[in-house]
């Protein structure tokens, strides 16, 4: 942890211990309490449907990862109890899709939070929301955000 000097190389590095493979192709580009920002680098051969956008379960998986990973910044260690969303505008595989998280509720047991995903020019491509249940706290290095 001797080169750490921030939250978000703290998250970049727990993310990277983290066995799902498309985590690979996402990188942390900001981190608050309760807040944070990836960039998820698609790959065409990977995340597409039959048609070359991404496959729907792609914006679902970012999102999970998304939401989830923000409650971490509030010391809370989550599991996933609800995760739904709207699909806006389709995008094509191989183009980077930014999302952005936010935790809406805050509680002891239960937190509530919502993410917006967008594509290469700025416009919204996937709205979600997601519920999570509180398994325990989760410590957090004494770094600033």
């Amino acid at each position: 942890m001797d080169r750490m000097k921030t939250m978000k190389d703290f998250f970049t590095d727990l993310r990277k211990r983290n066995t799902f493979e498309w985590d690979r192709d996402q990188e942390i580009t900001a981190v608050k309490p309760g807040h944070l920002e990836m960039v998820f680098h698609t790959r065409e051969g990977r995340h597409a449907n039959f048609r070359g956008d991404l496959h729907g379960a792609t914006y679902v998986g970012f999102s999970d990862t998304l939401m989830g990973t923000s409650c971490f910044t509030l010391g809370k260690a989550v599991v996933t109890l609800d995760i739904s969303g709207n699909y806006i505008k389709a995008a094509k595989a191989g183009t980077d899709i930014r999302g952005v998280a936010n935790v809406e509720h805050n509680g002891s047991h239960t937190m509530v939070v919502t993410c917006r995903m967008y594509n290469e020019l700025g416009e919204v491509v996937y709205m979600g929301r997601g519920t999570f249940y509180v398994k325990e706290p989760f410590a957090l290095p004494d770094l600033p955000f």
